[in-house]
């Protein structure tokens, strides 16, 4: 129960990593409210907590999400930063609507929701957020190009906002997955010319042959929503089985 009597909010939560983290946080203890522009699943329904339709790239969106929390709650102990959206394309292929429309989810989201959070945590006396990143924001790669700005982005992001906020006791740190079995990478392969020969590429490039799971990122998560973390800010968790040892 290493979240007992706290507060989480994970954004992105109807499905993939957000519903695995939200399991995981709502398992050890904590009041989990689920937040994602999709209607809420009976699995995401069934954790106990509250889900909160919300558009992380709408700033009223995005206040009514924590203030919901707080009234509800009296709190945010915990975000997670999971929304995120990609796309297979070259800048040459990318249109700037498509360009404009990932960033205002996987760029803005994060600097909404931390922004409205921050405050919150702070009037608590603390608090963690947990900004997922990726490993090609480390990296880089061929075709996802929007993709690795945004998520290189957030890494630096939650740089400059573990500084600015260490003293009000928030610790802020980035989890960087590599390739995971999630629908979201299933619509990636989708897009590729060749799907089959694209996940087999993703599978040889780690170290250990295979495409990570979602209850792996969870549990990383959870260390860093935890005390077990609580040396760490401004940090950036790789788990990509090796992708970017190479």
């Amino acid at each position: 129960m290493l979240l007992a009597g706290k507060t989480a909010v994970v954004t992105g939560a109807k499905q993939g990593l957000g519903l695995a983290i939200a399991e995981r946080f709502a398992k050890e203890g904590a009041h989990v409210v689920l937040a994602d522009v999709l209607d809420a699943t009976r699995e995401a329904l069934e954790l106990g907590g509250c889900f909160v339709r919300t558009d992380v790239s709408e700033e009223t969106e995005v206040a009514a999400l924590i203030a919901h929390t707080v009234a509800d709650h009296g709190g945010v102990d915990v975000l997670v930063n999971n929304a995120g959206i990609e796309f297979a394309k070259t800048i040459l292929d990318t249109t700037v609507e498509e360009w404009d429309r990932l960033m205002s989810v996987n760029m803005r989201g994060v600097f909404l929701c931390s922004k409205h959070a921050v405050p919150a945590m702070a009037a608590g006396g603390g608090g963690v957020i947990v900004n997922l990143a990726s490993e090609l924001g480390v990296v880089g790669d061929a075709g996802v190009a929007a993709y690795c700005a945004s998520k290189g982005g957030v890494i630096q992001l939650t740089k400059a906002t573990a500084i600015d906020h260490a003293k009000a006791g928030i610790r802020i740190n980035a989890l960087s997955p590599g390739p995971i079995s999630t629908d979201l990478l299933e619509s990636v392969f989708l897009s590729s010319p060749d799907p089959k020969a694209m996940r087999a590429d993703f599978e040889s490039r780690t170290l250990l042959g295979r495409l990570g799971r979602p209850d792996e990122v969870a549990s990383a998560a959870l260390f860093l929503a935890s005390d077990m973390s609580s040396n760490m800010t401004g940090a950036n968790l790789i788990l990509d089985g090796g992708w970017t040892t190479r």
